[in-house]
């Protein structure tokens, strides 16, 4: 029996298939445009040094160009990966002890990791991953949840 149930199933699996072929399209011309970009920079890198032109002329003129090719909406949806970075966990288990101190009140999970990184320099790429390791350091600190947040503390003494 043939119904509206099936019928949106069929569209929205065509809509499907539809996507994944335009997806595929954008990647190979993509591709292609980085190659073509790739050859014209090499052409250009070889007419300079046959004429004797520096590098930093040109390498300005195409990092312009191609920043204002590339949309603000689509620069904005593209998320960059931090470079992973060894931390003395030790060390900031230290430094998280000394804020809880000085400040003598909770702090959120947000809060710490912005006084980490303002004082301190450490940032994580995972903020609750980076804290849960040095914590480990510190059994006398208390994880507390107030809703969604945690919130860190010292025992009163």
């Amino acid at each position: 029996m043939f119904n509206e149930r099936k019928a949106l199933q069929m569209t929205l699996q065509a809509l499907l298939e539809q996507r994944m072929v335009l997806r595929r399209q954008y990647v190979d011309q993509d591709k292609q445009l980085g190659a073509d970009i790739k050859q014209i920079l090499s052409r250009i890198r070889d007419m300079d040094a046959q004429g004797g032109i520096e590098e930093g002329d040109y390498s300005q003129e195409v990092a312009t160009t191609v920043e204002e090719e590339v949309p603000v909406e689509l620069m904005k949806r593209i998320k960059v990966r931090k470079a992973h970075v060894r931390h003395d966990y030790q060390e900031v288990a230290k430094q998280i002890d000394s804020l809880l101190r000085e400040n003598m009140s909770p702090m959120s999970l947000v809060d710490l990791c912005d006084e980490l990184k303002r004082r301190h320099g450490v940032e994580f790429a995972s903020p609750y991953i980076g804290v849960q390791k040095s914590l480990k350091y510190l059994p006398q600190v208390r994880v507390e949840k107030d809703g969604r947040k945690l919130i860190f503390s010292l025992p009163v003494q």
